[in-house]
């Protein structure tokens, strides 16, 4: 049996290449040989390009902007895509004109894991809800909204879509909610496909970084005002120097900047971290799966994805490591790896039980 995989796989972001990567060698290793449908949103691709002269002309604040941080970001783009080519096993590429020939290429198609229902980010993109696909078995895992609730314009996409998919599963409880309220139907929430990896895996994959002595890693994907703050004093009390990665300058900088940082080294960079300061979801992730001590910003303020990021603490039972309750005792309080391996157990239990029933 053959598997393909939609995902967000062409995206310049950790999280989501290793999310791919990790359902693609967990499906392989237990269920089905599995690729991933090299499949390429037109409205993601263009938020990746380099400004052209049109966009000078109607932003020129904004295209100078994008110009610097292309020049600037130049490196991590090449490493994702080494990384991209090295480990993810692609068809050949797709796009809207002709995602209709990519179901002759398996006999199960998967959407997810990853935000693949966020209308904010491929709108009404029916590739993600695997409408090109006939008459062949469909499933979402691990499927994310990244969004507490949907516009009423987007009510009626939404509602024809999911009834097409005979297997649904999403990353958050709130999505759970989605799903009854526009199908009627109950969905399963299953955990993120990079903890259904070990830490060996990981460890594996990982590339200690040319640091000396211990340091705080500061790693932002959305506004960051507070985090940074945050992160100042956090660097005060503890006497321990910043190394800051941001997905993008928007927010500043602050102590040592790294911005040509592959997958394989950012993993690094949060293994042999002291501490951990954060608003990324996968930036959560790996500190809990590499039981390092976290911090990670959950306000709605300034993070609109914050319902992924509570759901995951909630499942760890997590919910006091951030910033907005952090007490001076967190300093110095190891996370309790033996109730995370549990948890894990439980959680790559019922991913496998589900997977069951879709392969079987």
């Amino acid at each position: 049996m053959n598997a393909c995989i939609i995902t967000f796989q062409s995206a310049y972001n950790y999280g989501a290449v290793l999310q791919a990567y990790a359902l693609q060698e967990y499906l392989n290793e237990n269920f089905a040989e599995t690729k991933i449908i090299d499949y390429h949103n037109r409205a993601i691709d263009a938020s990746y390009r380099n400004p052209n002269l049109v966009d000078f002309v109607h932003n020129p604040k904004n295209a100078i902007f994008k110009s610097i941080q292309g020049i600037l970001y130049k490196g991590k783009k090449k490493k994702i895509d080494e990384f991209r080519n090295h480990y993810l096993r692609l068809t050949r590429r797709y796009d809207e004109n002709n995602i209709g020939d990519a179901q002759n290429e398996a006999d199960v198609f998967i959407t997810g894991s990853d935000q693949v229902w966020n209308y904010l980010i491929v709108n009404k993109d029916g590739t993600y809800y695997l409408d090109f696909v006939k008459q062949k078995k469909t499933c979402s895992y691990a499927a994310s909204f990244g969004v507490a609730s949907i516009p009423m314009e987007y009510q009626k996409f939404y509602r024809e879509k999911l009834f097409n998919i005979n297997y649904i599963s999403v990353r958050e409880n709130n999505g759970t909610e989605i799903v009854k309220d526009m199908t009627g139907h109950n969905a399963a929430v299953m955990p993120d496909p990079t903890l259904l990896l070990s830490r060996k895996v990981w460890d594996g994959l990982s590339v200690a970084p040319n640091i000396k002595g211990k340091y705080i890693l500061v790693y932002k994907i959305t506004k960051a005002d507070e985090l940074l703050d945050f992160s100042k004093k956090l660097s005060e009390k503890t006497g321990l120097p910043i190394v800051y990665i941001p997905n993008d300058l928007k927010s500043g900088s602050i102590g040592k900047l790294k911005t040509n940082v592959g997958p394989e080294e950012w993993l690094g960079y949060i293994k042999n971290a002291e501490y951990v300061v954060t608003n990324s979801f996968h930036g959560t992730v790996f500190s809990i799966l590499f039981n390092k001590k976290f911090f990670s910003e959950v306000s709605a303020k300034v993070n609109p994805s914050t319902s992924r990021l509570k759901s995951l603490l909630r499942m760890f039972d997590l919910e006091n490591r951030t910033i907005e309750q952090f007490t001076e005792e967190m300093i110095t309080e190891e996370l309790n790896s033996e109730i995370i391996n549990n948890i894990l157990v439980s959680q790559r239990n019922k991913a496998q039980k589900f997977f069951k029933e879709v392969f079987l």
